[in-house]
């Protein structure tokens, strides 16, 4: 009989996540398995901010690159890793055609010379299939105009900051330490700024004396009511994220329409899990950008399955570059 081991929230977060807030506990699973389905063991787990403000029946969610311990399953063969949207568990049984949290199904992971399974969460996984789609097919960017990145050093940011680079943009990105900022510069963003010692307002009179084109929020709040006040005609603004806000009661952007009414802007919000039958599609073209180096991934990488609530608390301290992977 395997036993899982699984985190549980035990009670609802109120201000910035704590280790009380958690508890461990095993869950038997069954001893044999069923037509498609698979008993899975964790390698690799991601954290994401967005599980804040979250509150599924199932848990805590979470994505896994996990081995395939046992198998039931056409095409999921033993000791092949998966994808697998199973929380923060150890261990899971799983059937293969059903859906799982967010509406993921189990993805197999192919092997990649030079690239790691891990990537499969981040720069080949949601984070990046989330800025490929978001910026290159949302915002429109042209060569030539400025856009600014807040959270530039996140999994998404920074692959942001990259395809608008690429597109012969100038990039302006955030961050929250020198660290930061120095990697930032070296992965081509034109300017970058530390918000912890200089305003946005200050930074865009600095590096977009202009005015913004394209604005790719992930954080909200001041920050972009600080962009809002900047916004050249015509502007797009893509609503990503909005990590300012996820520990406070109310929402931290103030009255922002008559700002977008004046530079009639366009705004748009972007969810991920409303385009799962993407994924596939996109993949493929971040892999071949991972591949030709034009895309260069960064990862923290925590290590021990108890350390997952730390992992999760640092998304909300900037402790981490790029993106956050446990390694069990």
């Amino acid at each position: 009989m395997v036993v899982a081991k699984v985190w549980q929230r035990v009670k609802a977060f109120e201000g910035n996540p704590k280790q009380s807030d958690f508890k461990l506990v095993d869950e038997k699973l069954a001893d044999t398995l069923k037509e498609n389905e698979i008993l899975i063991e964790a390698v690799y787990f991601t954290v994401d901010p967005y599980i804040r403000v979250l509150d599924l029946p199932t848990g805590l969610p979470a994505e896994q690159v996990a081995r395939i311990l046992d198998s039931k399953a056409k095409d999921f063969p033993k000791g092949s890793l998966v994808l697998a949207h199973v929380g923060w568990r150890s261990h899971a049984i799983i059937n293969v055609t059903e859906p799982m949290n967010l509406g993921f199904k189990a993805t197999i992971v192919p092997e990649i010379a030079g690239l790691s399974p891990s990537l499969w969460l981040g720069i080949i996984g949601m984070p990046g299939v989330t800025a490929y789609m978001a910026f290159l097919e949302r915002c429109d960017p042209k060569p030539g105009e400025v856009v600014v990145v807040s959270a530039a050093s996140g999994a998404v940011g920074s692959v942001v900051g990259q395809l608008a680079r690429d597109k012969g943009c100038t990039v302006i990105g955030s961050a929250g330490s020198k660290d930061k900022c120095d990697w930032l510069k070296s992965l081509g963003f034109q300017h970058v700024f530390n918000y912890k010692e200089t305003a946005p307002e200050e930074a865009l009179k600095q590096y977009a004396p202009d005015g913004v084109d394209i604005y790719y929020d992930n954080v909200g709040g001041d920050h972009t009511e600080a962009v809002l006040n900047n916004l050249r005609v015509k502007a797009r603004v893509l609503i990503c994220g909005q990590i300012s806000a996820y520990n406070q009661a109310r929402d931290m952007v103030p009255n922002p329409y008559r700002k977008i009414l004046r530079a009639e802007a366009k705004v748009q919000g972007f969810l991920i899990f409303k385009h799962l039958a993407d994924f596939p599609r996109v993949r493929k073209e971040i892999i071949s950008l991972v591949q030709q180096k034009k895309l260069q991934p960064r990862e923290t990488i925590t290590q021990g399955f108890k350390n997952m609530p730390q992992a999760f608390m640092d998304l909300f301290t900037g402790a981490n570059f790029g993106k956050a992977i446990i390694k069990v």
